[in-house]
């Protein structure tokens, strides 16, 4: 695991819509991967392009290009997981709220059998202030 910032952040409209995307999520990807943060693909063109809106986390297009990604480059797959789930990974990525209440991943540890924060990508470093599920990197 090497620690990779992000490079992007999100910016929001006074009435809380996104106008821009950050790049937590491809952070935490090169963070686990050990890669640099241009290596990663840039999922979020994916963004709000599903016409399903009912779609659960590990449906959407973004994560079938990044799991059609780690199947072809590193023979690996991804995984959404409940947090009620217990990885079997040491190192996973954290799906939530951050501190200032927008959608943010960190990598998280798994340490005997529970999950810790580990790395926050931000430079506020503040991790989580609520946690959703996570996504977990699998050989095939």
């Amino acid at each position: 695991m090497k620690k990779v910032n992000q490079t992007k952040y999100s910016l929001f409209y006074s009435d809380g819509q996104r106008m821009t995307y950050g790049n937590c999520l491809i952070a935490c990807f090169a963070s686990i991967l050990e890669l640099p943060i241009e290596e990663v693909p840039n999922v979020y063109v994916f963004y709000g392009l599903d016409k399903d809106k009912t779609l659960r986390p590990g449906e959407h297009q973004w994560f079938k290009i990044m799991d059609l990604w780690l199947n072809m480059k590193y023979n690996k797959t991804l995984k959404y997981k409940g947090l009620n789930e217990i990885p079997t990974q040491e190192f996973v990525i954290v799906r939530g709220l951050s501190m200032r209440k927008k959608p943010h991943c960190c990598v998280y540890q798994n340490v005997n059998n529970k999950l810790v924060p580990y790395f926050d990508p931000h430079p506020t470093s503040e991790f989580l202030y609520e946690e959703h599920h996570y996504y977990t990197i699998l050989d095939l």
